[in-house]
């Protein structure tokens, strides 16, 4: 049942120029429309018709398929506030595909809603709830790809552009795992990444790739090596390590002159040794690449103790003290009592 006339002649008065009413949504052309429909590999657009929202198979939940949490209160009060002033035709509008779905109350439906649940909800929260304009579209297999994947690719796109929210690391993860679990998508590092890469074009590099690790990580996808992070070396010497064996650092490839302090300073604090394992990324997944940043690293710890036995002969000999010259500094404090801005300033 829709909204009664008061309510649509609210709407009415406040609509904004060039946009559309919700009680003449129903009547107007498809071509009013000026959005143009962006397809992806394996998707068919099929047509763009007005239907109603009781004939549309919503799911059980009624939830966004792309979204984790599915649609937030503050999206869908926003995009009431906005429909409410009437229908814009620039923006893009909810698909539907077609589907023979039986509920648990016996009823038949012949499409299913694909995206647009956030809209339904926001007229629904106007008082109108008798249906909208929808993009018709089809999903099919492509080489490599099947309709399930492809239709998957093109949710996520759909739902990653503005003024919708962006995609959360979560959202990505879970469309991951769900086609892991479908059989639509192998156990592979390189199909997973090709997946998060091509459904979220705007999220950043960074969050991409620690979806791809969570992913491999979570779906215990097999790989010839393993990239550690300290919290993830900590967690596996918690809960999977079997040796009985206290470490006290897990040291990293990268930033080796910082952690060397880091270790220096641990041992000060401890007054014993310092029990290290060390470890890399996997550039490339690849073994070799692990076996020659092994070696180097070992290089990088010979010429350290050098380094440090150099260190040690000079402070051996004079009375402990260091081998830099090291109080003086550039002139940063101005005023009558300041640093002469020409000289360097002694302590």
């Amino acid at each position: 049942m829709g909204a009664d006339l008061t309510t649509m002649t609210m709407f009415f008065e406040d609509t904004q120029a060039g946009r559309v009413p919700y009680n003449e949504l129903r009547n107007i052309d498809a071509d009013f429309f000026s959005y143009e429909f962006k397809g992806g590999e394996g998707v068919k657009h099929l047509g763009r018709n007005y239907h109603n929202y009781e004939d549309i198979y919503w799911g059980e939940t009624e939830e966004n398929p792309a979204r984790k949490r599915g649609s937030s209160k503050k999206n869908i009060k926003g995009l009431a506030n906005s429909r409410a002033q009437g229908i814009d035709a620039t923006c893009p509008l909810p698909a539907i595909s077609p589907a023979v779905i039986t509920d648990i109350n016996g009823k038949t439906f012949y499409w299913k809603g694909e995206n647009g649940i956030t809209r339904k909800k926001s007229d629904f929260l106007n008082g109108y709830t008798d249906g909208a304009w929808f993009d018709e579209v089809d999903f099919i297999e492509t080489m490599g790809r099947s309709a399930a994947y492809n239709r998957e690719v093109w949710l996520q796109q759909e739902n990653d552009g503005l003024p919708q929210e962006s995609h959360t690391k979560e959202d990505i993860e879970y469309s991951c795992a769900s086609l892991i679990a479908a059989g639509e998508m192998q156990k592979e590092e390189s199909l997973i990444r090709d997946f998060v890469f091509e459904s979220a074009p705007n999220m950043a590099t960074q969050d991409k790739n620690e979806v791809v690790r969570n992913v491999i990580k979570g779906c215990d996808v097999p790989t010839k090596t393993i990239a550690w992070r300290d919290n993830e070396c900590r967690e596996w010497l918690s809960t999977k390590c079997v040796d009985d064996v206290d470490v006290d650092y897990s040291f990293p490839y990268h930033y080796f002159q910082d952690r060397v302090y880091a270790l220096m300073k641990e041992y000060h604090a401890r007054g014993r040794v310092v029990k290290v394992v060390q470890h890399f990324e996997n550039k490339g997944d690849n073994e070799e690449y692990i076996e020659a940043m092994r070696e180097t690293q070992n290089y990088k710890w010979e010429e350290f103790r050098m380094i440090c036995k150099s260190l040690s002969l000079y402070m051996l000999n004079n009375d402990w003290k260091l081998p830099f010259d090291k109080d003086q500094f550039y002139p940063q404090i101005k005023g009558e009592f300041g640093d002469d801005p020409n000289r360097i300033v002694g302590l």
